[in-house]
């Protein structure tokens, strides 16, 4: 189709019009054969590209339509920058080709963005553009959604419409339209499934917002550790939200959409978290490659990819799995586990079990000190304070001793750490001490 006319012309007539005044290299596609019967401004469209120098080739589906785009683009690669894909980008690519699916681009012709939560509307707009203003107007926040295809407009009813990836990205509750949507969430108290499930729960509603309720609900069903972190006590989850998040992340970005059978299913055990989604790796890399965090970035919803991206809920480099195994070593944790079963991808996080001690203290980040207070210790001080955080407590004679200063000196460097209520003191006398002054979260 030519499309919908702006001062007489389409925009894709426009957009190659920019192409050739910016001497832009150009390829031209048309879908379908030259006996298809075409309207008169697409004729003379087409005519146009001939006279300008140009030929277009043609293509049935998309599957031609990929194979024609990747050929042409890699002619143009090589004639400019004497660069040619190796063996395993051609690999990589028959793998992206093979499993890229049409599902989040789809467009909805049952409901009107009226479907949609306008808090995640904001949201993705301005993730998409950040510079904008923090409440931009309505119809430049739509703007910007249609404009990366997360809406559509249609003609014929002169309304805004999502697409299936806008749909579940902001939509109130996508599985209205796409049942597959809704994530499973068991809780079992023992090993296995044949123990108790204190929660089995149907989560409905856009990714996000799905993601931070089961968060929720995990963190209120998994044990806490209480610990001392710097200055102030606090209790430690049992396993870490970074890890849950990339977990959950990855299956929703990159699950089967297009099997309407299966969904998301998410078990917590005592001793682990399972995570299940329909459909195997995208470009079914080897389980040894994902372990590792090396597998080549690819995605199978590339339009509900980009927007977790927008919503930073995902990075583009494909650091998902490296992020997700640092969070677990970093937590005192094993690393996670990968496995094929029944073509669906599973994802299991091994938590502490019986013993909860495993689970590591933070980084130290200043023991949690605000900036402000932080600047106003020399590195001398933030060193005492150091000291006295990793031993249990400090003396004026080990301040001496460790920093070479006199009596004087060490005696005003742990009288200004009392009076900003980083250090109490305890005894008198030679029994002096000073220990860290702990502070509830």
């Amino acid at each position: 189709e030519y499309g919908i006319c702006s001062n007489g012309k389409s925009a894709t007539h426009h957009e190659y019009d920019f192409a050739q005044k910016n001497q832009l290299p150009t390829l031209v596609c048309v879908k379908g054969d030259s006996n298809f019967k075409r309207d008169i401004a697409e004729e003379n469209f087409l005519k146009s590209i001939m006279e300008d120098g140009h030929t277009y080739s043609r293509f049935k589906n998309k599957e031609e339509l990929h194979k024609l785009v990747r050929g042409r683009l890699i002619s143009h690669i090589k004639e400019s920058y004497e660069l040619s894909p190796t063996r395993e980008d051609n690999k990589v690519a028959e793998g992206t080709t093979a499993v890229a699916s049409s599902f989040d681009r789809q467009r909805l012709r049952e409901h009107d963005i009226t479907i949609l939560a306008t808090a995640r509307i904001n949201a993705l707009a301005q993730g998409i553009d950040p510079d904008s203003r923090k409440r931009p107007r309505p119809a430049d926040r739509e703007q910007l959604l249609l404009d990366r295809g997360y809406l559509w407009f249609s003609p014929s009813t002169e309304t805004l419409r999502p697409t299936a990836a806008g749909l579940l990205l902001m939509g109130k509750d996508p599985s209205v339209l796409f049942t597959q949507c809704r994530i499973q969430l068991d809780v079992y108290l023992g090993l296995t499934t044949d123990n108790v499930a204190v929660l089995a729960d149907s989560i409905r509603g856009n990714i996000p917002d799905a993601i931070d309720q089961i968060i929720n609900i995990i963190n209120r069903n998994t044990r806490k550790t209480p610990r001392v972190v710097g200055l102030k006590r606090i209790e430690l989850p049992e396993y870490p939200e970074t890890a849950l998040r990339e977990a959950l992340v990855n299956a929703l970005a990159h699950r089967d959409y297009e099997d309407t059978s299966q969904h998301v299913i998410t078990e917590v055990y005592f001793d682990r978290i399972v995570v299940t989604n329909p459909g195997p790796p995208v470009g079914s890399p080897s389980l040894k490659r994902l372990e590792s965090g090396r597998a080549r970035s690819r995605s199978r919803n590339p339009l509900i990819s980009q927007g977790l991206v927008f919503l930073k809920l995902m990075e583009e480099r494909g650091t998902g799995i490296r992020r997700m195994r640092k969070a677990m070593l970093d937590h005192g944790l094993d690393m996670p586990k990968f496995e094929i079963d029944e073509n669906c991808f599973v994802v299991t996080l091994s938590g502490p079990g019986d013993d909860l001690s495993r689970i590591k203290t933070p980084t130290m980040e200043w023991g949690g000190l605000p900036k402000s207070l932080a600047e106003v210790l020399n590195e001398r001080q933030r060193s005492i304070l150091e000291l006295a955080i990793s031993s249990g407590s400090v003396t004026n004679r080990q301040v001496r001793d460790k920093f070479d200063v006199v009596r004087d000196t060490a005696y005003r460097d742990l009288s200004l750490l009392c009076e900003l209520e980083l250090l109490q003191q305890v005894g008198e006398g030679r029994t002096t001490r000073y220990i860290p002054k702990i502070h509830e979260d």
